[in-house]
């Protein structure tokens, strides 16, 4: 490899790690002048990348999009965790990606080093997916992806929980992915209220609608927000218990989809959770090791005696 060569592929390298670069902070890094680093520019566009290049006082240099993806630079661990990544997506339960996912895989492969890509193959190996999941379209994914980006709205037809089929126009601000669903965070302009949709139920319109105004979402009110969602609002039955271990402890053992907690502040937490059916929430309560005292309903506490009389019956004399 010669000096230019080497030099032309560190500029890339440095383009495809930061945002944007000035023009004089890669001549430092580069040991090159204005004019040098202009003609290792030209270099890479000649090559099929393409560079967006601002002029005057902190003008600078950055990747911009093109209609191919050229070659990018990555080392081992980061090609080793793209593989990895690519036979996830392959095994994944969006419908339409797993023959893309495959194809860019076996091309990576070809490229690894014999000890990375032993060490990937033998990763895959011991991946197993398990069926079951919804699964949700590629296209309905990459569509909410680009009304979120673009900031449209964006026009679907929705099959809610009973069944029944609403049209809708929202606001998507994210998509969250939980262990074996995706759901999407919006706002809905007509009821003036966030919703979480699941995706696998969403079919998406095009074109895309009006622009708007994205909203703040902070951190912690979105995990709140998914996890009321997806643990309590789509079920019949609507638990809360008060359960006499701390809030760590009682998060580790139900987790965001299943319930929403909140510390009490007195090595108590609060739990809410929902359910289809107030037997299964009574064994599930009564499996998690945990001593609680029920809330609501009421008709939670029948169903507690009725379960524990089963149990004691089932054990048999002492």
């Amino acid at each position: 490899m010669t000096r230019t060569t080497g030099r032309t592929l560190a500029l890339l390298g440095y383009l495809q790690t930061h945002r944007e670069w000035s023009g004089a902070e890669l001549c430092r890094r580069l040991e090159v002048s204005p004019r040098t680093l202009r003609r290792d520019v030209d270099d890479l566009r000649e090559l099929g990348y393409v560079i967006d290049s601002s002029r005057g006082i902190g003008g600078g240099y950055r990747l911009g999009a093109g209609s191919s993806v050229p070659p990018l630079l990555l080392d081992h661990e980061e090609a080793a965790a793209i593989a990895v990544g690519l036979r996830g997506a392959a095994l994944s339960a969006v419908n339409g990606i797993e023959d893309a996912a495959a194809r860019a895989l076996v091309k990576l492969e070809q490229t690894l080093p014999s000890a990375v890509r032993h060490r990937v193959r033998d990763l895959e190996r011991a991946i197993v997916p398990l069926a079951g999941a919804p699964s949700v379209d590629v296209d309905a994914l990459l569509a909410v992806a680009a009304a979120i980006r673009d900031a449209r709205r964006l026009r679907i037809d929705y099959t809610r929980h009973d069944g029944a089929e609403v049209r809708r126009e929202i606001e998507p601000h994210r998509i969250v992915r939980t262990q074996d669903r995706w759901y999407v965070i919006a706002w809905d302009p007509e009821r003036a209220a966030w919703r979480t949709l699941r995706l696998d139920r969403m079919r998406p319109r095009e074109p895309l609608g009006t622009r708007f105004t994205a909203r703040e979402i902070p951190k912690d009110e979105l995990l709140e927000r998914t996890t009321r969602s997806i643990a309590t609002a789509p079920y019949p039955h609507h638990v809360e218990v008060v359960v006499r271990a701390e809030v760590d402890a009682v998060r580790a053992k139900f987790g965001p989809t299943v319930a929403e907690v909140r510390d009490l502040g007195d090595g108590t937490t609060l739990l809410r959770s929902g359910s289809v059916d107030l037997d299964e929430a009574a064994m599930y309560l009564g499996m998690s090791g945990f001593a609680f005292t029920v809330r609501s309903p009421a008709a939670l506490r029948e169903r507690l005696v009725v379960v524990a009389q089963r149990l004691r019956e089932a054990a048999g004399p002492a």
